[in-house]
Formats: C-alpha cells, structure tokens, sequence
C-alpha cells in the first residue's frame, strides 16, 4: 500500500524485522490486572487496544477499532508519537475515516483487512485455511488479513510477520479464564462499557467463533513451527496456560448456532462466500 501521509506505511515494511524473537501479545481481560506494570519491558511486544494503558511502552500497539483509538488519542498524548499498527479501514469505517483518524500519529503500519476469512461468514472457522494462512504469513506473501471477532487474531499474523520465534498471548482469555464476570481489567472496565454495554463472552453466539480461530490459529503456528504459548493469568512460574475443554467446546458450538433468512442465506451462497474466497487468497 501506498501513501501520501508520510508517516503511513505498510506492515510488509516491518517483516523480519523481529526474526528469531518471542512476541508477546496483550489483551486487555481482567486477568491483565495480576501483570506487574512493566511486565513487557524487555520483550517485544504488542498492545491489543485498551491494553495500551496497562503497558504504555510496548513495542508496538494494534488498533482495528476506531473508537478505541479515538479514546487512546484523546486521554494519552504520547499515543500518537508511538509505532501504531492499524487496520485499513477501521471496523465500521472507511479508509478515508481511519487515515483521517491516525493523520497526526508520527508512525503507523496498515494492514488490509477483510473480516470473517475465509467465506465473511462469522462462525465459519476453518482450520485448514488458517494453516495455510500462517504459512503464506511466515512466508511473508499475504496481504489481506481477517478475524472470527477478536483483534487479538489479526495481531497473531502480525507477529508471525515480524518473524516471531514463539508467540506468547496474555490478557486474552476469552472469558475462558474464569474472570468474574468482568470483560477488561479495572483501569479500563468502565471506559469499555461505556462503549459497549455488556459482557462480550456471556454470548455464546460471541464467544465461540472468537475461541474457536484462537483455538485454529494456535494450532495452525504449532504445526508451522513456532510454538503458541496461550497464557491463563499471571504466576511467577509463567506456566499457567489455558486448557480447554472438548466437550465444554462442543457444547458452547450448539448453543452458538444461529439461523438466518432465506434470503441471507442465498446472498452468502452466490455472492459474499465465492468474493470472499478469491480475496482471502491475497
């Protein structure tokens, strides 16, 4: 990509530039609240959003969502002097929304995002495709990057493009972590609801598509080589990880099922699956 903000790049311009590190990526769940302050000083890393409060000196932060950087640019001044990974465009917003947005920030590296690969179907998490992405991803030949409902799965490609040695993931439980009830650690809690009201992860309709391309994308990295180290909490040891349970999954899948109007249903058949597929090749 191309532009005429000098301070825009792209995200290939920051492929291998972390070859042979772990990369730490943080979420902004409750459990971020059992994480010393500088608990990434020294590693490289990644901010999920509101995570940026928690762990202002990361090596880089990630926005897709334009009323969280709109809040980070408005309560931090130093947020735009610090190296920005964005979506291009923003969830809900157009390109021209998202520059105008980050138009003051001194360094952002974009990348093209296409929601719900690799039909734009929510839900339809496919593991195969997911291993194959990764790969192309290590590889350093895509260009076109997407989620099941959670940032948290496009920072994984990025850090696979940064030349990630092993992935290690905090604060991103998907209220699998036993949090109560709660769906961001208590600086930002009230900031979240007061931008979307109620807990996230209490629908499963919600939460399965989202633990369910973790759950794809942590294998799809295992069997590309770079181990994929999905941390509960905090502990001294740094050895306490999510666990799933199968028959949990499973029944969290039935109670995700949605149905849908006919119509719907025949406009994702000869249209938004068939473009969807050619793009998620990119």
């Amino acid at each position: 990509m191309r532009f005429r903000n000098k301070g825009f790049g792209d995200v290939a311009d920051l492929a291998g530039s972390r070859k042979g590190c772990p990369v730490w990526i943080a979420g902004s769940d409750p459990t971020l609240d059992g994480y010393p302050d500088d608990y990434l000083d020294g590693k490289e890393s990644i901010t999920l959003h509101l995570a940026h409060v928690k762990f202002p000196r990361a090596s880089f932060r990630y926005s897709s969502e334009y009323d969280r950087s709109e809040y980070l640019l408005r309560s931090d001044p130093e947020y735009r002097a610090l190296p920005l990974i964005a979506a291009l465009p923003m969830y809900g917003k157009t390109r021209r929304e998202t520059e105008a947005l980050l138009s003051g920030n001194n360094r952002v590296y974009f990348h093209r995002m296409v929601n719900y690969l690799p039909t734009g179907v929510r839900g339809e998490v496919d593991p195969e495709f997911t291993k194959w992405k990764v790969a192309q991803t290590i590889a350093g030949k895509a260009t076109v990057w997407g989620s099941h409902g959670s940032c948290l799965h496009t920072c994984v490609y990025m850090a696979l493009l940064l030349g990630a040695s092993e992935i290690h993931v905090i604060g991103s439980g998907h209220g699998l972590a036993n949090d109560g009830g709660k769906d961001h650690f208590g600086a930002v809690d009230a900031v979240h609801q007061a931008m979307r009201v109620g807990d996230t992860f209490s629908n499963p309709k919600i939460a399965y598509p989202v633990i369910a391309q973790t759950i794809a994308l942590k294998r799809a990295c295992e069997s590309n080589g770079v181990p994929f180290h999905w941390h509960e909490r905090y502990d001294s040891t740094g050895e306490r990880f999510i666990t799933i349970n199968e028959d949990e999954l499973v029944e969290l899948r039935e109670r995700a099922r949605r149905s849908f109007p006919a119509v719907k249903r025949l406009y994702w058949a000869m249209v938004k699956r068939p473009i969807t597929r050619i793009i998620s090749k990119l």
